[in-house]
């Protein structure tokens, strides 16, 4: 009887030792199986996105920051004190050189004008008569003298008086557009008196300041463009570069002359004067591409031929919200678009191609 005790003990014991062994081997078998896949995860390349780039010729410029200033700007003042007559212009309006812009009284400077003339043929009757009273002997040298002196002056008298006349037509001494016509008809102006205001509205003058570093690539007579502040470009070249330094700002003010073709563009408009220095190779890129190396370097990661992350550094030409003209950038190179932030230089990627990104128009 105790016998059988013993065996049926004997029994459990190896039935719970089998089960336990089963359930260690399981549990052994599937941590073995997952750290495998862990390390088959972990030794697969990364997925990264990239897109084929090709050298574009694009023009290294300088930018610098001004505005549109009026060619001529002219404050026109009275010559002569009169009543205004007529006002023949009105603000805003274009006129031609040599337009009246406005007529002033004559007020008795007609009158003034004929007793003039009367004056000086007079002057010249008697300067005549002692001319020939002198070559007869009949008239002193200091009589012949004086007939000359009063036919001079009554030939000053006229003049002045002529002058004077013509002052009463104020004229627009070159073509532009009326900005100011501070008076009224019947007004009484005073000799010297502001009367209107021209602008030159047929071209601008740019100005600028250039930094010290840029000066020695500045050339007077350069063909360059003006970029409004509205998006319209403007040709034009280089017209003046100062030869002395802000005290303050140690810069240069630079000059540039532009066309207003039909008189579109207003005077004092913001621009940006955009001066070519060279030709250059360069690749638009998208801002996400960009990067920064070890050394804190701008650069983009590209993909060699043995699926391998290079870090390449870059030079920027010029920049927008779409993106950025760089250099630096080899030829037909494989750029990661997407996923450079994960992946190393040197580590090994599992590359896709994505579309390529628009680029900037030139």
């Amino acid at each position: 009887m105790k016998s059988s005790y013993v065996a049926a003990g004997a029994l459990v014991l190896a039935l719970g030792l089998w089960m336990a062994s089963g359930a260690f081997s399981s549990d052994s078998e599937d941590e073995k199986a997952s750290d495998a896949s862990a390390e088959s995860e972990a030794s697969a390349p990364m997925k990264v996105e990239y897109i084929d780039v090709s050298l574009t010729p694009k023009s290294r410029d300088i930018t610098l920051q001004g505005q549109l200033e009026p060619r001529r700007h002219l404050e026109l003042r009275a010559a002569t004190s009169s009543f205004v007559e007529t006002i023949n212009a009105t603000k805003g309006q274009s006129v031609n050189e040599g337009d009246t812009i406005i007529t002033l009284s004559l007020d008795g400077r007609d009158t003034d004008l004929r007793e003039a003339q009367a004056q000086l043929q007079t002057a010249r009757s008697q300067q005549k008569a002692a001319t020939s009273l002198r070559e007869k002997g009949l008239q002193s040298q200091v009589q012949l003298e004086q007939t000359q002196a009063q036919l001079a002056s009554a030939r000053a008298q006229l003049d002045r008086i002529q002058r004077d006349i013509e002052n009463t037509q104020i004229v627009a001494p070159f073509s532009g557009v009326i900005n100011s016509l501070p008076v009224e008809e019947g007004e009484m102006i005073d000799r010297g008196a502001f009367v209107a205001e021209l602008v030159d509205n047929g071209g601008f003058i740019v100005s600028a300041q250039a930094a010290q570093q840029t000066l020695a690539q500045l050339e007077l007579g350069k063909a360059i463009k003006v970029k409004l502040i509205t998006g319209e470009e403007l040709p034009g070249k280089l017209t003046f570069i100062s030869s002395l330094a802000d005290s303050n700002s140690r810069s240069f003010s630079v000059e540039a002359e532009v066309d207003n073709v039909d008189g579109k563009f207003a005077a004092g408009v913001s621009a940006s004067l955009i001066v070519p220095v060279e030709q250059v190779e360069a690749v638009f890129i998208s801002p996400s591409a960009l990067s920064l190396g070890d050394n804190g370097d701008l650069g983009v990661k590209t993909i060699d031929e043995n699926q391998q992350v290079v870090f390449t550094p870059i030079t920027l030409i010029s920049s927008s919200l779409n993106g950025a003209w760089v250099t630096g950038i080899p030829d037909n190179s494989r750029v990661i678009t997407l996923g450079q932030g994960f992946v190393k230089p040197g580590q090994k990627v599992d590359p896709v191609k994505s579309e390529p990104v628009a680029q900037e128009a030139s």
